[in-house]
């Protein structure tokens, strides 16, 4: 059994491929980024947490259909 860090899983997340176009989604890895204080802060990422970052990174929300 291997574990992986976070450090060796961020690649993975920046080239993460898009499921429609097979492109790659650098605003996923810009929601990473913004993520990224909470979690070193110790704090959890909520379902507001978590909206807010894609809605920044994606520029529209999950019901318009951006993410």
């Amino acid at each position: 059994m291997s574990h992986s860090s976070a450090t060796a899983a961020a690649p993975a997340v920046a080239s993460t491929p898009c499921a429609r176009t097979g492109a790659p989604t650098p605003q996923l890895a810009e929601a990473a980024r913004l993520l990224l204080p909470h979690l070193e802060q110790g704090h959890r990422i909520d379902a507001a947490v978590l909206r807010a970052a894609m809605e920044a990174s994606f520029g529209a929300s999950d019901a318009a259909g951006a993410w």
